[in-house]
């Protein structure tokens, strides 16, 4: 396993560090999903689903680039290739659960698509750190 250091600090076996570290980089990753949603819903006019996969899979780039630098080993369960299919598989999940919850939330009850946004981004972050965390670092 590569060693992990932050500020000097080795937090390669302190799992509470690295969900602190996991949760800033999902809330900056929502954060990027969340301003590519508006631009492409607000800014440019795009349909409410098509914005979300759009803003969706930009973020899910973001996420797995810095989650590899920060919180998870890269490599360590399996190889590369092997896994960013399972990194893809899982995203694939999460992006369909945040397009049920859009379709429910904008489509079925009529809330604004932003606030449906982020309401859906909470409860999809659940699913994706379980799913990376158990089945793919």
């Amino acid at each position: 396993m590569s060693k992990k250091t932050l500020f000097g600090v080795d937090y390669t076996d302190k799992e509470w560090i690295k969900i602190i570290l996991y949760l800033f980089v999902g809330g900056t990753a929502a954060l990027v999903e969340w301003a590519f949603f508006y631009g492409f819903n607000q800014g440019m006019g795009m349909e409410y689903m098509l914005a979300t996969a759009a803003a969706f899979c930009l973020a899910t780039l973001y996420h797995y680039f810095l989650g590899n630098i920060l919180v998870f080993t890269s490599g360590a369960r399996y190889e590369k290739g092997k896994e960013l299919s399972l990194v893809f598989a899982v995203s694939i999940m999460g992006l369909a659960f945040n397009l049920i919850l859009m379709y429910i939330f904008v489509g079925m009850m009529l809330l604004q698509p932003m606030f449906a946004k982020v309401l859906a981004s909470c409860i999809v972050v659940i699913w994706n750190y379980l799913a990376r965390k158990k089945w793919i670092f």
